[in-house]
Formats: structure tokens, sequence, C-alpha cells
């Protein structure tokens, strides 16, 4: 597994790059977001190497603040066997399952999606405080 850093992500990537059907992704790709601290967060990342590379979870990221989230990328298809491998490895309750593109399917289950979203948003807050969630938002927001 290989890592790759920015403002606000570290991203664990497989050694080798993988094909990625993107109409699938699309329709089908998700990820679970575990929000916790970030020694646990940590811990989780640490382990996930091995299904990284062989090909049972596509990718991840964390949060480089704490506290912090980590999303696990997976097809949903391949959702519960993900969530059984973040168990094992000790992953807390405070998670929620998100599509990435599907929309339309976030918006079916409204609770858990109003749940991901505020979880985000407190993580956020709690990570950077009201100013510096302002200056990130103002950031984020230049022109490139």
């Amino acid at each position: 597994m290989r890592t790759r850093k920015d403002m606000l992500w570290t991203w664990l990537l497989p050694d080798t790059m993988r094909a990625v059907d993107t109409r699938e992704w699309v329709q089908c790709g998700g990820k679970w977001i575990i929000f916790d601290r970030m020694n646990r967060i940590l811990h989780l990342a640490e382990g996930l190497g091995p299904y990284i590379d062989s090909g049972e979870i596509e990718s991840a990221k964390y949060w480089n603040k704490d506290p912090s989230a980590l999303c696990v990328y997976s097809l949903d298809r391949d959702r519960g066997k993900v969530l059984d491998i973040l168990q094992s490895l000790g992953a807390g309750g405070k998670r929620v399952w998100e599509y990435d593109y599907a929309m339309d399917k976030n918006l079916k289950d409204p609770v858990t999606f109003i749940y991901s979203w505020t979880s985000k948003f407190r993580t956020i807050l709690q990570s950077y405080g009201i100013g510096g969630t302002l200056r990130l938002v103002s950031e984020l927001l230049k022109p490139r």
C-alpha cells in the first residue's frame, strides 16, 4: 500500500493501480465512513494495507486532523465484507455507509444521510474550530 497526502486527506492506495469501471462506480460505488479519534483511525488505516493491495478494498483515505474520519471505498455488493474487515480491525460504532455519486440511493435513507453529513460537519468544526473552518472553506473555494 502506498500513501499520498494533501491538505485534508491521507490517501491509502494499492501498490499497483487497478482499472475501475467508471460507470459501475458511479452507480454502485461508495464508502464506509468511520468517525473516531486520530489514534484509532491511524490504527485502522495501518491494518487496511493487505486488503487494499489484494483488492478486497478499493482504497481509503483519512482526515488529517483530530478528531478524524476514515473513508473506506468499495462497491455496494462488497460493503458487508468490507464492514466485516473493519470490525475485525476494531472499527467502532460511529460509522455510516454512503454512496459516492448515487445521490438518489443516499436520499432513500434520509436518516443515514443526515447522520453522515452532520458527523462530517461536526468533525470539521472540532478539528479546525469555527475560525479555522471558515478559513478552510475559503481556501477550498479559491479558484485554481
